[in-house]
C-alpha cells in the first residue's frame, strides 16, 4: 500500500469510527480493505463524510432548538411571575 493509499485507509478508519454503519459492516470493509478497488473506496469516504457533516448540521439545528426553547421557557416563567404580581397587586388594592 502507498502512502496516498494509507492516507485514504486512514481516513477511511477515522470515518468509519464516527459513522453509524453497523459495526459487522465496518469491520468487514476495513478487513476486506485492499481488496475493494479505489474508486469504490473513494465513494465510500465521499458519502461517509456527507453523513458526518449532515449528523453535525442535524446536531447544531437541535442545539439551536433546545437553547431557543429554555430561552422561551424562561420568558414564559417572567411572564407568568409578572401576571400574578399584576393580579396580586389589583387584590390588595381592593383590599385596602
Amino acid at each position: 500500500m502507498n502512502e496516498a493509499q494509507q492516507q485514504l485507509a486512514d481516513r477511511l478508519g477515522e470515518l468509519l469510527a464516527e459513522s453509524t454503519l453497523d459495526n459487522e459492516i465496518k469491520s468487514l470493509f476495513l478487513e476486506k480493505i485492499e481488496s475493494i478497488p479505489e474508486h469504490l473506496l473513494f465513494r465510500l469516504k465521499d458519502a461517509l463524510e456527507m453523513e458526518q457533516a449532515e449528523v453535525e448540521n442535524i446536531a447544531f439545528e437541535i442545539e439551536m432548538f433546545l437553547k431557543e426553547q429554555d430561552v422561551n421557557w424562561k420568558n414564559t416563567v417572567e411572564e407568568q411571575k409578572k401576571a400574578a404580581n399584576t393580579i396580586a397587586d389589583a387584590w390588595v388594592e381592593k383590599l385596602k
